[in-house]
């Protein structure tokens, strides 16, 4: 029996893409999180169920390796489905292709769904309505991504990169801070001549903690061995808000010209 897909194509226009017309790690959230708002909508569990019942999904963790860059004018087209859940983690993989059918990208995320009322975290048995044995929509298969998480480290660690004020255009529809926004966020802990020479080769992120308007957010960055760099946000009372985790290739790997 054919397996549960959704998929959404996107052309990249210029806000989409970055001083280098590059699709923005941003933009892709952002394209990771139509995709999936759209297939939960299919299901039945989107935002007209959730608002019906207080509820909301937030993303918590997300993985992508990226095998070839994406420019501007590009297709894009992004497959989701969602695999079972466990207990209060709901899972859902990604996939995404270029105007020749040739993968250009694979991720895993975990979500977490939040009783807006009292603010609790939900089980699977929220949603009585969806058969989470039914293997053909809530399908095991991964995107080839293994889920690690991403690591944290103390402020004294890594470098101070920058510090900024939330405001409400970041906000989305839940009153917080929007999960695409927190990409920009850690990418600018690099200068744009560091981002000249490369391009994102795979990129985590994990959503600590919600941040709304009026919070203080300082930015760390740490370089590791082997090529990766890591990104801590801390509030201002010093908790831990958002960490990332970025690796490169150089542009001449990726075929394009500096």
């Amino acid at each position: 029996m054919e397996r549960y897909r959704h998929e959404e194509t996107f052309k990249l226009g210029f806000r989409d893409v970055d001083f280098k017309d590059e699709l923005k790690v941003s933009s892709l959230l952002s394209y990771f999180e139509t995709a999936a708002s759209n297939s939960a909508e299919e299901l039945g569990f989107g935002y007209t169920y959730l608002k019906e019942h207080g509820y909301a999904f937030f993303l918590c963790d997300i993985r992508c390796i990226l095998y070839k860059s994406a420019m501007l004018g590009d297709i894009m087209r992004v497959v989701t489905w969602p695999t079972p859940p466990s207990f209060a983690v709901f899972g859902r993989e990604f996939e995404g292709y270029d105007k020749s059918g040739e993968k250009a990208l694979a991720a895993t995320s975990r979500w977490c769904a939040v009783n807006f009322s009292s603010g609790k975290i939900l089980t699977a048995k929220a949603f009585p309505e969806q058969d989470y044995t039914n293997d053909t929509i809530y399908d095991p298969q991964k995107s080839g991504v293994p889920f690690v998480k991403t690591l944290k480290f103390l402020p004294e660690e890594g470098v101070l990169r920058y510090s900024l004020t939330v405001a409400n255009s970041e906000y989305d529809h839940n009153m917080h801070v929007n999960n695409t926004r927190y990409a920009d966020y850690c990418l600018n802990c690099f200068t744009a001549s560091e981002l000249a020479r490369r391009r994102p080769e795979s990129f985590s992120v994990s959503y600590v903690k919600q941040c709304r308007e009026g919070d203080e957010l300082r930015f760390y960055r740490k370089d590791e061995e082997g090529g990766v760099t890591r990104i801590c946000g801390f509030n201002q009372s010093g908790e831990n808000v958002v960490r990332a985790e970025f690796s490169f290739a150089s542009r001449d790997e990726s075929g394009i010209s500096p």
